[in-house]
């Protein structure tokens, strides 16, 4: 791996880190709360191979439940996390879907990884307390996925002229 990559994924591990711990919308069911990490964990999804947006979507995530006092969800967030920006990166890889502009491709991949960050939590939050607390985090856990699809779709093209600039330069 070369110096820009190690440095551009440490970057975007920062990026979720801050999204998620910027804009915090409490959840007293559960005690979590809702945020914009999701878009930045999307985005890693386009921007590197599909392990490596694993990596800079779960350790993101779980840094932010760490140095933002949830720690009991840092092995949660950073499987449920890194999963979805691996399924998301996985599908747009296979199905080679461009990422250069949005397309309803691009959108149902998003919608498809968000979808698993739902479930994902869901899951974690019936185990962790039970099924009713999980219900009642359920609305706010879909709030969230809609909007992060939305902002990373719109971000997305920007984000990858930024990327090709970028690479051009170097060249």
């Amino acid at each position: 791996m070369k110096t820009r990559d190690v440095a551009l994924t440490a970057l975007f591990i920062a990026m979720v880190c801050v999204a998620t711990m910027v804009v915090r919308i409490p959840i007293p069911q559960t005690n979590g709360y809702m945020n914009l990490g999701d878009s930045m964990v999307l985005l890693a999804a386009v921007a590197f191979a599909p392990w490596q947006a694993f990596m800079v979507g779960g350790v993101g995530s779980a840094l932010a439940d760490l140095f933002g006092g949830y720690p009991q969800w840092a092995i949660w967030t950073l499987i449920i996390k890194g999963v979805e920006a691996l399924a998301a990166g996985g599908v747009l890889r296979l199905l080679k879907i461009p990422t250069s502009r949005i397309s309803v491709p691009q959108i149902v991949a998003f919608i498809m990884a968000a979808a698993w960050m739902v479930l994902g939590y869901y899951a974690a939050e019936s185990f962790m307390y039970d099924s009713k607390a999980a219900l009642a985090e359920l609305p706010a856990n879909i709030v969230q996925a809609s909007g992060s699809v939305i902002l990373a779709s719109l971000l997305m093209p920007a984000m990858q002229r930024f990327l090709v600039s970028r690479s051009a330069e170097e060249k």
